[in-house]
């Protein structure tokens, strides 16, 4: 039996599997750093000590691994992150840091080359002395909260600085390591909780941004956080977290929203719902930690074993311990849903979207052949609402059975979810740009192709890709996404993504709902799948 998904939806799949193509993406190529610099290496002041990074001819320059809190190692892990260690002469920032540890894809053995000692964050800016300082923008990286890291090649923002923003992008700490509740933590903690140290990680970038950006040419008043699947989970998150108020003012989440996550600390009284503390004494069972210290047992424990018991988390036929923010009454002070509704959390502009073939990614492996397989899948990832679903989506009203699967997992784990979080965001008086993006790319290789619009697929476009499998590979493809970046930086410079010519992004109203089609011509949408979201809330899912 598939372990059942830390939240509310209709198909039940851990939250790390949903996100396979970003942790297919993760292990594709990580880069070592940009091309040889031009020009003298810059020296900048942070307040823990120098930086000297990577410069350029055309004024652009790159830093890269720069510690932003201690490592989380020793007594230090599952705590919340501590500024690092000073220093006086300057530092090198030439080369990214370590990954945090994560498994290797489908072997069960840990990444090469990761290390605890992995927060660290990279900057790239346009100028380091603008005429008038630059947008900020943050990203955050996804990968299910397993896997992934900041130092993934796709992930570079030199592109993005070409239309005048400054970008971030951070390592936070990941499974186990990073979303572990168990009581024995929880009393270590003056106010009594666990878990969401990946997410503290998130904030204390933001904070070291507040502190420092100015001195990299950035805008600490013009702050954008964005991010892709878990990367978009978590920029929705930060906006539900009192402790990050203020330290961004937009936010651009694709392929993801914090409806996904609602996952209770404790023990919440119902039987067919699980805790966090609950499966954390279940992780520390099997690694044998028990009794009076249990907090020293699981530090003695390395990331090998830690990885170990949480299992493979890329198969869903395998079990494994599934990882994931979680509502601690702290950094998640109630559930994403009821916070959303009652409007306590951060309304900020958002511009948020989803792809059109999201499903497409987590069924390569499934057998979906007959509508016989596809009632068994339905029915054995949401027993509760098997019918409801069979009848929302028979299979008759699509091209295959597999067509009719990737459908509703597209609709359930993203397209809804976004709607949903689209439609409350404009009642609370912020202003939404939603998107809908179809093009199916035509250079991506190996497992990556004949995928549709799949989950993720527009990340390439969005970082201007140059080099790997998952690079632009057409005029056409590079046109797309100087047309995207636009849209992007114009949102974080200003709030709202039209202007340079392109075609009108129509702002989301709830009587049209309207959003920009992103395809080689980008172009207005309307109504996306109204019918089948409707269905899905009017059963609460």
């Amino acid at each position: 039996m598939i372990p059942s998904l830390p939240m509310r939806i209709p198909v039940r799949v851990s939250l790390p599997s949903q996100l396979l193509f970003l942790l297919l993406l993760t292990h594709c190529a990580h880069s070592s750093g940009p091309a040889p610099a031009n020009g003298p290496a810059p020296v900048v002041a942070t307040t823990q000590g120098p930086v000297q990074g990577l410069a350029y001819v055309d004024g652009s320059a790159a830093f890269l691994g720069i510690p932003y809190a201690a490592p989380p190692t020793g007594p230090r892990r599952w705590r919340a992150p501590e500024p690092p260690e000073a220093w006086s002469a300057p530092r090198e920032a030439t080369r990214f840091g370590s990954a945090c540890p994560q498994m290797e894809m489908f072997t069960g053995k840990r990444m090469e080359g990761t290390s605890e000692d992995c927060l660290t964050l990279n900057v790239w800016t346009p100028a380091l002395q603008p005429a008038s300082p630059a947008p900020v923008m943050v990203f955050i990286h996804g990968g299910g909260f397993t896997m992934g890291s900041s130092s993934q090649e796709m992930y570079n923002g030199a592109a993005l600085t070409r239309s005048g923003v400054v970008v971030v992008s951070m390592n936070y700490r990941l499974g186990a390591l990073g979303f572990l509740a168990h009581p024995a933590l929880g009393a270590e903690n003056p106010n009594h909780v666990s878990s969401n140290y990946g997410l503290m990680d998130q904030r204390r970038a933001l904070e070291w941004v507040r502190d420092n950006i100015a001195t990299f040419g950035g805008d600490p008043a013009n702050v954008t956080v964005f991010g892709e699947s878990a990367g978009a989970v978590s920029a929705c998150m930060q906006m539900l977290s009192p402790q990050a108020k203020g330290l961004f003012h937009r936010v651009i989440a694709e392929s993801g929203t914090c409806y996904l996550t609602a996952t209770p600390l404790r023990d919440p009284g119902t039987p067919q719902e699980d805790s966090a503390e609950e499966r954390g004494i279940r992780f520390a069972s099997e690694l044998g930690c028990t009794g009076e210290d249990v907090a020293a047992c699981l530090r003695s424990k390395t990331p090998e074993q830690l990885l170990a018991a949480s299992g493979a988390a890329l198969d869903l036929l395998k079990p494994h311990v599934g990882f994931a923010p979680v509502v601690d009454g702290d950094v998640v002070p109630a559930a994403p849903r009821q916070l959303l509704a009652e409007g306590r959390y951060a309304r900020v502009p958002l511009l948020l979207g989803t792809n059109a073939d999201e499903g497409s990614l987590f069924t390569i492996r499934a057998k979906l052949d007959s509508p016989a397989q596809y009632e068994e899948a339905v029915r054995a990832r949401s027993p509760e609402h098997a019918e409801e679903l069979l009848r929302i989506y028979p299979v008759k009203d699509f091209a295959s059975p597999h067509a009719a699967f990737d459908h509703l997992l597209r609709d359930a784990l993203f397209l809804c979810p976004s709607r949903r979080l689209a439609r409350t965001h404009v009642e609370h008086g912020q202003p939404v740009y939603t998107y809908h993006f179809t093009y199916a790319p035509k250079s991506f290789s190996g497992p990556f192709m004949n995928l549709g619009a799949a989950h993720a697929a527009e990340l390439p476009f969005v970082f201007g890709a140059e080099k790997g499998r998952l690079s632009l590979g057409s005029d056409q493809e590079r046109a797309l996404s100087s047309k995207i970046i636009g849209y992007w930086t114009r949102f974080a410079t200003r709030a709202d993504p039209n202007g340079s010519g392109a075609a009108e992004w129509p702002s989301y109203t709830r009587d049209g709902e309207p959003h920009l089609v992103l395809d080689l011509e980008p172009g207005r949408g309307e109504r996306l799948d109204q019918a089948h979201c409707d269905a899905l809330e009017a059963l609460g899912l």
